[in-house]
């Protein structure tokens, strides 16, 4: 089994290699405004049909936050090397983020949606775990023609996936559910999430009146990082609620 693992390691090498050279000999990149535009053609229509109506004019597009204040989002994230792919996720209007400035901002309109709650394509997740070359989910600009046709692919083969995600994380319940089991089979990260799945938790039980539950979440969020100043900061907030 491990052997054949090598192999198939060896071939997915190669093919990214020979794939590498082909990339250089037909070399036309698609830049920003052409990237828009297409995004503009292709992308905005698919995303609206399952819900996101709502589109920056660049990398992000989602929807209305719904009546739990849900708002799903998804985001184009550029590579290095002449490629992208698509994150996706949920926007919260009760959970703050941490500005530079120590203090806490909320993502309550549209030009402050963030994803909070962060998800990677599987293709693209997996290619991580495995350490594999090969991205069933990167999307090409190393010329138009290639641009459209992985853009294509990649909606295609992914869009009912997405749909299915937002289904089962419509409600706060749900999202509960689905963080807990993100912490008991945490997915392959390089580096460390900013925020976690515990941070999201400590919010959604505080505005759920469990203060307890709420600040056993953030203080697993804050145990192994060194500035206390910010878990003060939600703590003062979670105190806050309380009144």
């Amino acid at each position: 089994m491990i052997f054949l693992k090598k192999i198939i390691d060896i071939i997915n090498r190669r093919k990214a290699i020979d794939e590498i050279y082909n990339d250089i000999k037909n070399l036309d990149e698609v830049l920003l405004e052409k990237r828009l535009e297409i995004f503009n053609e292709i992308v905005t229509p698919k995303f609206a049909k399952i819900g996101l109506n709502n589109w920056n004019g660049k990398y992000l597009w989602f929807s209305d936050f719904n009546a739990q204040g849900i708002k799903y989002v998804i985001e184009y994230n550029v590579f290095k090397g002449f490629g992208g792919s698509f994150s996706f996720g949920i926007c919260y209007d009760f959970i703050p983020t941490i500005s530079s400035q120590k203090k806490l901002t909320y993502h309550k309109t549209n030009k402050s949606t963030k994803i909070i709650y962060y998800k990677r394509l599987e293709g693209w997740q997996k290619s991580y775990e495995n350490n594999s070359p090969i991205n069933p989910d990167k999307i090409s600009t190393v010329n138009e023609d290639k641009f459209r046709k992985s853009l294509n692919n990649v909606i295609e083969n992914n869009i009912s996936k997405l749909k299915e995600w937002f289904e089962e994380n419509k409600t706060i319940e749900q999202n509960i559910s689905n963080l807990l089991n993100d912490i008991n089979n945490p997915p392959y990260e390089i580096g460390r999430r900013i925020i976690s799945f515990e941070y999201i938790l400590s919010f959604i039980y505080a505005i759920k009146i469990d203060f307890d539950t709420a600040e056993y979440w953030i203080n697993r969020h804050f145990e192994d990082r060194l500035d206390k100043t910010e878990m003060n900061l939600i703590l003062t907030k979670f105190n806050s609620f309380k009144n």
